[in-house]
């Protein structure tokens, strides 16, 4: 379902939460010359010992619940980054749709499991969307059709999986799906680039409009929770300048969820939407590279997506980088080695 927005500036720049139980931020950038960039912090209350994985083509997958999976066959390979050993919170395929979840917090609601209907993990949900299409609008056409149920489960540290997700492909299209009161509702529009926690989709856009150059007259905010985030990506990204080369884009998204991450100082528990950033990520999806910076660590790495063999029989891969992360610097393409199949987190209550 598409929903329409409020006349704002064409420059506006929308928002999405998802990860797998993950509060953070996540900027679309459409730059000069059809470059595409996507960035994201990762904040959450610890290090979920983050990897990136390759999944070949081909790949037989069973929904990740305790009763009636939906099984599937992947379409495309994807390389992703894993939380927890039991989740894919964000990827890119090899047609360059992107995905990733953010936490919702309060007002997420997958409704009550009806185990006579076929499900899938939410620590699938990523996954799913990054095997089965290749454009931002098939997978949003393909979303009006789905039966299957998005079954939770709560993560290692106690905090449920209570996240929405935004799509994102290398056109610059966008939308964010979010679960409310059991039913999906899809935002689907380039304009919706910026993403970051709760409230809803529709209370940031609406929240959004009380700021300069958005329509209001507040100045730019400066507190660490979602909404200030969200208006301050918005800002930021709309005035980003003309990259030169696909390096320099690159450094620019980093610019700006740089911005908008949360530094390092005393955590409040009962807020894990506020936690410190653990990592960043960007996305080049026209160019092909997937970077990662730890905030634990002043380097930053990459693989390049179009090395990748992800012709269907090939091994699962995987370079821990959350661990490694000292002992690497550069292009970690030839890092990537052969492991065993990833097990996805089921809720078995």
């Amino acid at each position: 379902m598409r929903r329409s927005v409020f006349a704002l500036p064409v420059c506006l720049v929308g928002l999405i939460s998802a990860s797998t139980a993950l509060p953070c931020s996540r900027v679309l950038w459409v730059a000069g010359d059809g470059q595409v960039f996507v960035g994201r912090t990762q904040d959450w209350t610890e290090k979920a010992n983050s990897s990136f994985r390759v999944y070949p083509r081909g790949m037989e997958r069973t929904g990740a619940v305790a009763e009636n999976p939906h099984k599937w066959t992947s379409k495309y390979g994807s390389l992703v980054i894993t939380g927890y050993d039991l989740a894919t919170h964000e990827g890119v395929n090899e047609k360059g749709l992107s995905a990733h979840i953010l936490y919702l917090a309060g007002e997420c609601d997958y409704g009550k499991r009806d185990p006579k209907l076929e499900g899938i993990g939410v620590t699938q949900w990523v996954q799913y969307f990054l095997d089965n299409y290749a454009t931002v609008a098939e997978a949003v056409e393909a979303q009006k059709s789905f039966t299957f149920q998005i079954d939770s489960l709560i993560l290692p540290n106690g905090f449920p999986t209570l996240v929405h997700i935004s799509l994102s492909d290398k056109s610059g299209d966008s939308a964010v799906i979010e679960y409310i009161s059991g039913k999906a509702k899809v935002y689907h529009d380039k304009r919706f680039t910026v993403m970051t926690n709760e409230p809803t989709y529709d209370k940031q856009i609406e929240n959004l409009k009380k700021y300069r150059t958005f329509g209001g007259d507040n100045p730019l905010p400066g507190e660490r929770t979602p909404t200030d985030r969200f208006v301050r990506a918005a800002y930021y990204a709309q005035n980003l300048p003309k990259p030169t080369n696909r390096d320099e884009g690159a450094a620019f998204m980093f610019s700006v969820i740089r911005n908008v991450s949360v530094p390092f100082g005393k955590p409040d528990p009962k807020k894990p939407n506020v936690s410190s950033t653990i990592f960043r990520t960007v996305q080049d999806l026209t160019g092909g590279r997937y970077y990662f910076e730890s905030t634990y660590a002043p380097n930053v790495v990459w693989i390049d997506v179009t090395k990748i063999d992800f012709n269907k029989g090939q091994s699962e891969k995987e370079l821990k980088v959350e661990k490694e992360i000292f002992k690497l610097n550069g292009d970690v393409t030839d890092k990537l080695e052969k492991t065993k199949p990833f097990v996805f987190g089921v809720n078995k209550s």
